[in-house]
């Protein structure tokens, strides 16, 4: 009899829980639903953390959360929300599709073109996404002034287009020019980059970067080759790479080991930091360089950053191996601006400045070099 009593006793507590879970459900469904046809998105917001701090994790209260983020311009918490729900369903469809369109706010064209090829339809937001895709396409160009007659003004030209080959692979190619006077000499470096990506899954990405230079000075030829292998992860709020690069540059073998962190702080591109730390291998000394960026949108349209790099940066090896820092002299400090400027979604202006403090490469003089650059690409 006791037994009995017992088990009905566990029956009627199983049933009152279930019963109880299920009304909790509905009201919870219900409120966020309401939330959510109305367009209250702080409200909902607040209620959807509120009950998943309380435990409750329920599929459309994430997309419902996600997409009030999405809104209003939260990429990464939306994204955040948004990996919840592929974490348990790997074709929702929705989570998918705004992921796509966060990442592609939040300049990932790599981590949006693997979501493309998961997707059932290519139609994003009214317009198809095809595998191959012009990127964008333009040319930079800046002079450097020295404060001492054994520099010349030195300048710098690069023209670049960037692609996606399929929904997983992107190729970034660019043509580059140096020129710097030194005494009655001139070193003379037209250049070739180009650098593949491949998105593997939906937050991992491979990289390979190559770089042809051709250096003349003092009737001396240098065949100068520069090679970079890395991967970056992309979490939904934040990426981390790491990539080694190693290059022959005149007569000198350099390895140079990065790791790189990108945070988005207020969850877009209105406020972010890019912080990358390096270790030079050169003449048989170990460098250390560490480079701090923190950039942020003071009004619509126009992006401002402020830059700081310390350390020897010898034969140092900049944004993917883009920029080889192949002068006659070392840098012991660098510091500057950049201001960018998009006209009606697709110019986009730049304007940058540069300090630094280098040393002579033979007589240990020191001295200052002011670098003004600007550049103007194509969003297609």
């Amino acid at each position: 009899m006791g037994n009995k009593f017992g088990l009905t006793a566990l029956l009627l507590i199983a049933i009152f829980t279930v019963s109880k879970a299920q009304i909790v459900n509905q009201k919870s469904d219900s409120t966020s639903l309401a939330l959510f046809n109305k367009a209250e998105w702080t409200e909902l917001i607040s209620f959807g953390e509120n009950e998943f701090n309380n435990g409750y994790d329920e599929q459309f209260l994430r997309l419902r959360v996600a997409y009030a983020y999405f809104v209003r311009n939260k990429y990464t918490d939306a994204l955040y929300h948004y990996d919840k729900v592929l974490k348990v369903d790997k074709g929702n469809q929705i989570a998918l599709y705004y992921s796509y369109l966060c990442n592609v706010y939040l300049n990932r064209f790599e981590d949006a073109g693997f979501l493309v090829s998961k997707l059932d339809t290519n139609l994003i937001e009214g317009f198809a996404v095809k595998p191959y895709k012009l990127i964008n396409a333009g040319v930079e160009t800046g002079i450097k002034f020295t404060n001492v007659f054994e520099r010349g003004n030195s300048s710098f030209s690069r023209a670049f287009v960037n692609m996606r080959l399929n929904y997983k692979f992107n190729l970034s190619t660019s043509l580059n020019y140096y020129n710097q006077p030194v005494r009655e000499d001139n070193i003379q470096q037209p250049g070739y980059y180009a650098k593949l990506s491949f998105a593997a899954a939906r937050k991992i990405n491979f990289i390979g970067a190559y770089q042809y230079m051709r250096s003349s000075f003092r009737n001396l030829i240098y065949q100068n080759n520069v090679g970079l292998l890395g991967f970056r992860y992309g979490d939904s709020r934040s990426d981390l790479q790491a990539d080694f690069i190693l290059s022959q540059i005149g007569d000198e073998k350099t390895r140079q080991y990065n790791l790189k962190f990108t945070k988005y702080i207020t969850g877009n591109l209105d406020f972010y930091s890019v912080t990358r730390a390096s270790v030079i291998e050169v003449l048989s000394q170990n460098n250390v360089v560490f480079q701090q960026v923190l950039g942020f949108k003071p009004i619509s349209n126009l992006w401002v950053e402020g830059m700081v790099t310390v350390g020897n940066q010898y034969n140092y090896a900049e944004a993917d191996g883009v920029y080889i820092y192949n002068g006659f002299d070392k840098t012991r400090f660098k510091t500057g601006a950049n201001c960018y400027f998009l006209l009606k979604q697709r110019l986009l202006l730049g304007l940058s400045y540069t300090f630094e403090k280098k040393t002579d490469n033979i007589f240990r003089f020191n001295y200052l070099q002011h670098s003004i650059n600007g550049g103007i690409s194509w969003n297609f």
